[in-house]
């Protein structure tokens, strides 16, 4: 009925929109259909028939079924598999099931992106595909004045044999064309035509640039807006507005916004940007803001799902499988920030035909990640708690006012100051445990981590004394996503992963943490591991708040200690279980009837130290901030409950 692609839809369309109780006896007058009948009940209908098929398939011997022969209008049918038995079943004629995997070739089948830029291994002639087709590059000129050469992927000869050849590529971009009298700039597949050839010179272009074209040639191209000579860019330009560093694309009296530099630098990589004060801005139409152009890999800064863009839509690439399979480069992702990524609704997932590849993306599964903790003992929790080191009771110190707890070592510090108002045994050393975390997160990100990158899993390299990643050997994770498992759940692989994404010497990383702790005065912290496991890895709560202070000044830190809850999934899978979620290990980030909002937080325990706690939490009545250490909770199975009572109490004696 052509119903999807119709315009405006007749009732009787709509009416019998799946063709559902529709027979060849009695038509559209059969009681089968008259009694579903309507867009509703036509829809509903035929996906309950496809699940009453698969239901049934091996209960009804009338039902067609896969690798078996059918005589259907006079021909030999044998059905591949239970999808297209279905077919034959649902409507048992050729015709129809032809004209279902001709509309299937032209609208799904289709495996790469209109923008993307293809080849064979066995010939240099680059295309196109856009719309469904390949548009050969008659030359090198034609491909470079539009695309960047090194986006272009290698792809089977039976992959792009697939393809309806479309119109060559022939002339440079921005080329002046001449049929007759009539001048035209080429903007793509637009035709510009300038107001006069008096224009033309007014603008500066050489009679020796000048393309003839015929006007069959000139039949071919959609007719854009005419160049005057007050058009002195009719490419368009860049403007940066100087008080606000906002960006915009301003043509033919339109400004349209531009939400990220790197828009402006791969969609329009032959201008160059002009600062501008907003004054100077054009009074001017302000258009829709500007999308990454069709073809471009973007992934969002902090998330580690990687998109290709077709027809201003973002569609996610599915894995790594798909990615490499289809010859897509890991230098080409474009990371761009939240706004530039949302002004693009998401499209249909990137996935491979199954002849693509050698082997099927495994079936997504959501596994929680484990607490990181020490593993399972055979001693007895009274022992474990006499591993604890403790401060004896005729050493403890106070600041301040004096707060009756079996914490060994606390403070309560004001937030923007640093002074301490309240503290106990603030000077005593004690192991960091998984505090020590947030120092190897502020060198990492010091020495460059490269967030948008991914680093492969070697157990021999990577695996941690206390190891409740759930990783399998090979697979490969975004470093963003590893950073925040590092934080977030406080897990340890993680974090030598992404060391040995900066530096391959770990002991060289530590001593570069243990400087920076010197260059900051924190003279009794010492680290001699990347994850705080080791008990020689030691702080003091004095130390550890300067610490504190000066890792959450970094914002991508801090967010990643504020944040409550994550989700990812693994760049390459090969377990079957590439998704991931979890929660803060500060199970106070959860409540909402504290006296105080945790801003950021981090957790750590071991055997010897206890349960230790680090936040920056702002006080609701007033919204006074304020950053509560303690160091050696004894009870590792209430061991919130102690820093709570804390800060309660803070909120209001302080």
């Amino acid at each position: 009925q052509s119903l999807v692609t119709a315009t405006n839809p007749t009732q009787k369309q709509l009416d019998g929109a799946t063709g559902y109780g529709i027979t060849d006896g009695c038509g559209w007058e059969c009681d089968s259909y008259i009694r579903n009948k309507g867009f509703g009940k036509q829809v509903d209908s035929a996906a309950g028939i496809m699940r009453w098929y698969y239901d049934h398939v091996s209960e009804e011997t009338w039902i067609k079924k896969p690798d078996q022969t059918y005589t259907i209008d006079n021909t030999q049918v044998r059905p591949a598999n239970y999808a297209t038995a279905f077919l034959y079943t649902y409507t048992p004629h050729i015709q129809g099931n032809e004209n279902f995997w001709a509309l299937w070739q032209k609208w799904f089948d289709q495996v790469y992106p209109d923008g993307t830029l293809v080849r064979t291994a066995n010939n240099n002639t680059v295309y196109l595909i856009e719309d469904g087709k390949k548009r050969k590059f008659a030359n090198m000129t034609a491909l470079s004045t539009r695309f960047n050469p090194e986006l272009v992927l290698t792809i089977p000869f039976s992959e792009l044999g697939r393809y309806e050849a479309g119109k060559d590529i022939s002339i440079p971009n921005y080329a002046v064309l001449k049929n007759g009298s009539q001048y035209y700039l080429l903007d793509y597949d637009t035709l510009r035509p300038f107001a006069s050839a008096e224009t033309v010179r007014e603008l500066g272009y050489h009679p020796d640039e000048i393309i003839d074209i015929t006007a069959a040639d000139v039949a071919t191209y959609t007719i854009g807006n005419t160049i005057t000579a007050e058009n002195k860019n009719p490419a368009g330009g860049i403007l940066r507005i100087k008080e606000t560093n906002k960006l915009y694309y301003y043509a033919d009296g339109t400004i349209f916004p531009i939400f990220d530099e790197q828009i402006a630098a791969v969609n329009f990589p032959q201008l160059s940007i002009e600062t501008i004060p907003a004054a100077n801005l054009p009074a001017a139409e302000q258009g829709d803001p500007v999308k990454f152009k069709d073809g471009t890999l973007i992934k969002e800064r902090d998330f580690s799902k990687v998109y290709v863009i077709e027809n201003g839509k973002k569609r996610h690439i599915a894995s790594e499988e798909v990615f490499t399979g289809l010859g897509y480069q890991w230098e080409n992702i474009v990371e761009t920030n939240q706004f530039a990524a949302l002004n693009h609704p998401t499209g249909q997932p990137m996935y491979l035909r199954r002849e693509m590849t050698d082997t099927i993306p495994a079936p997504s599964n959501t596994v929680v990640a484990n607490d990181t903790t020490p593993e399972e003992s055979t001693e007895t929790e009274e022992n474990i708690e006499a591993l604890m080191v403790r401060t004896p009771k005729d050493e403890w110190k106070f600041i301040g006012q004096q707060y009756d707890t079996d914490i060994d070592s606390y403070l309560i510090a004001d937030a923007e100051t640093g002074t301490i108002l309240a503290g106990k045994n603030v000077d005593t050393v004690r192991p960091t445990a998984s505090l020590a975390k947030t120092m190897t997160a502020y060198r990492l990100l010091r020495e460059d981590l490269p967030t948008s990158k991914v680093t492969t899993y070697t157990p021999a390299e990577h695996k941690a004394t206390y190891h409740h990643f759930r990783i399998a050997e090979g697979e490969k994770v975004f470093n963003s996503d590893l950073f925040d498992a590092f934080l977030i759940s406080s897990l340890n692989t993680p974090g030598r992963m992404l060391v040995d994404a900066v530096e391959p010497n770990e002991a060289s990383f530590i001593a570069r943490m243990n400087t920076q702790a010197q260059d900051w005065d924190a003279t009794h912290t010492s680290f001699v591991d990347v994850t705080g496991e080791d008990e020689h890895s030691v702080t003091t709560a004095r130390d550890y708040l300067t610490i504190f202070q000066q890792v959450i000044h970094n914002s991508t830190i801090k967010k990643s200690l504020g944040t409550t809850e994550y989700s990812y999934t693994e760049f390459k899978d090969l377990d079957g279980k590439p998704d991931h979620f979890d929660t803060h290990s500060n199970a106070l980030t959860k409540r909402t009837d504290l006296p105080f909002r945790i801003i950021a937080s981090k957790t750590g325990y071991l055997y010897e130290s206890g349960a230790n706690l680090a936040m920056l939490v702002e006080r609701k009545r007033d919204g006074k901030q304020f950053i509560i250490i303690t160091l050696g909770t004894v009870d590792h199975t209430q061991r919130f409950d102690p820093p709570k009572a804390l800060a309660t109490w803070a909120m209001t004696a302080l």
